[in-house]
């Protein structure tokens, strides 16, 4: 609310280790530190696991999931009433 921009970007990179990580089984993530562990838990929510492990193609299945990560992310984004109401 602060930042003054005309413009909210949200990116995503292939070979993103937080992506990587929240596709780990659960019982991994439950493993690392909470702060951690609910972040990842949070990512795992967002990424469509049946979809994912229906593409073969190690490059391909870390482009869809960083793809699918960040439209998510817009989507949280666009449900935050402060964000929205500098949308105009």
């Amino acid at each position: 609310h602060h930042l003054s921009v005309k413009v909210l970007m949200v990116m995503g990179h292939e070979g993103c280790g937080a992506i990587k990580a929240a596709q780990l089984p659960s019982a991994d993530i439950d493993k690392e530190p909470a702060c951690l562990g609910n972040l990842l838990t949070n990512l795992k929510k967002g990424l469509s696991e049946s979809e994912l492990k229906a593409i073969r193609d190690s490059k391909a299945h870390d482009r869809e999931a960083v793809t699918t990560n960040v439209k998510r992310q817009v989507e949280n984004l666009t449900k935050d009433e402060g964000i929205m109401e500098q949308v105009k």
